[in-house]
């Protein structure tokens, strides 16, 4: 990942872990702490944390491989969170993600989380596909996916 690269000033933690469910919650009071000290603003700590914690469970519910990988950026100056979160996948969750990305990427944040909540009261398979919608409605930040061959990056800017 190029995510650590030219960091400069900006604080960082970066994290590899294998994909479990457990690791989660340990992960995010990590990130809640790390956020603490490194902002001011309680509330935004909170949802990036929430933001990192759900691209997590993304990484560990798809994941076809044992190493799920998170980079946490803060600028000091301006408070400009990136987080980053890397893992590997079989081609049938890749395209599955990208359909949900692509329909909640365009269009008004609120607006593509209430349409994906709507589709969630709906369906019948038991997943939601709320989490990448709530995290740009949340947050506020410019969410991005990148995909090379099995590897996925999702990552969201929040200035």
């Amino acid at each position: 990942m190029a995510v650590t690269e030219n960091l400069g000033r900006d604080g960082y933690i970066e994290l590899k872990f294998g994909p479990r469910w457990k690791y989660i919650a340990c992960v995010r009071g990590f990130i809640q702490n790390f956020l603490a000290i490194s902002i001011v603003d309680q509330a935004k700590a909170d949802k990036i944390a929430m933001a990192a914690s759900e691209l997590l469970e993304n990484a560990v519910k798809y994941a076809s491989h044992d190493e799920t990988h998170i980079v946490i950026r803060v600028s000091p100056e301006t408070e400009r969170i990136v987080i980053s979160v890397e893992n590997t996948s079989s081609k049938e969750s890749i395209a599955q993600l990208k359909d949900v990305y692509d329909k909640i990427i365009e269009g008004d944040p609120f607006q593509m989380y209430v349409a994906q909540m709507k589709e969630a009261a709906v369906r019948s398979d038991g997943k939601s596909h709320l989490g990448l919608a709530r995290i740009r409605y949340e947050t506020g930040g410019d969410l991005s996916l990148k995909i090379s061959g099995n590897t996925v990056n999702l990552s969201i800017v929040i200035e």
